[in-house]
């Protein structure tokens, strides 16, 4: 499995095809068949790295718009960053 540290840098496959349905999003794995559902705030995440972004200031970024818990915010994007590994959805790099 890909360790995900706080300094990885993560983008999203830009060969992906994605729609919006009503808050949430539906993200299109043509290689694999497969789709992947986001709920509003997976969405939201989609959206911010469209660009290569670290986890830490993606982390720091959600912490300060949602006004939570950092470390709560660092487990939870992690968390999806492995199922998005998973399905091949991100791209990883390490510093």
């Amino acid at each position: 499995m890909t360790e995900i540290s706080s300094t990885t840098t993560v983008s999203r496959d830009p060969d992906l095809l994605f729609s919006a349905v009503n808050r949430e999003l539906v993200i299109f794995q043509i290689k694999q068949g497969s789709y992947f559902s986001l709920d509003e705030i997976g969405a939201d995440i989609w959206r911010r790295i469209e660009a290569p972004v670290t986890v830490s200031a993606l982390c720091d970024a959600l912490a300060t718009d949602y006004a939570a818990d950092r470390a709560t915010i660092e487990r939870d994007v992690r968390a999806l960053f492995a199922e998005m590994i998973a399905a091949e959805l991100i791209d990883l790099r390490q510093p």
